[in-house]
């Protein structure tokens, strides 16, 4: 009597190998994709989410945009502490002010890597320069949030 051994042919592994190929090809492009629409939906929501809270600040400020400090000055710098933390009507930080905080904290553009992804960075132009040197581009001529990244919801974002 011949015994057999317990094992795999050479064929069998190849077709096993070959049909988890097959699979990979058709999964991980979707799982990308998945991962990719995530980003751009994340992105999405920050921008609109800081633009109402933009247009809340200006309400609650009587018109003034986050770009001005209570001198009426241009501060780029300060529209982070003006947007997440409390100010009086006039736009000066204030532990005990009536007004804000308008974000429980600055959201990062996933698309922009490092620190840089919570920079704000503005002019007077209206469109940001899609430069990834900052996640966010502020316009002080239209008080508006842009996307500055070279790629990611920029359909939203002309």
């Amino acid at each position: 009597m011949v015994t057999r051994r317990g094992g795999f042919t050479l064929v069998e592994v190849f077709i096993v190998v070959l049909i988890i190929g097959i699979l990979a090809m058709v999964v991980v492009p979707r799982v990308v994709t998945a991962a990719e629409q995530a980003k751009e939906s994340t992105l999405e929501t920050d921008l609109l989410t800081i633009r109402r809270a933009a247009e809340l600040y200006r309400a609650e400020h009587g018109g003034r945009l986050p770009h001005l400090d209570e001198g009426g000055n241009v501060s780029l710098a300060g529209i982070v502490w003006r947007m997440t933390l409390k100010t009086t009507a006039e736009g000066k930080l204030d532990d005990s002010g009536e007004c804000g905080p308008y974000l429980p904290e600055w959201p990062t553009n996933p698309y922009v890597p490092g620190p840089a992804g919570q920079q704000i960075k503005g002019a007077a132009a209206t469109s940001a320069p899609r430069d990834d040197s900052s996640g966010w581009y502020y316009s002080t001529t239209t008080g508006l949030f842009h996307v500055n990244s070279a790629r990611g919801a920029l359909e939203l974002d002309p």
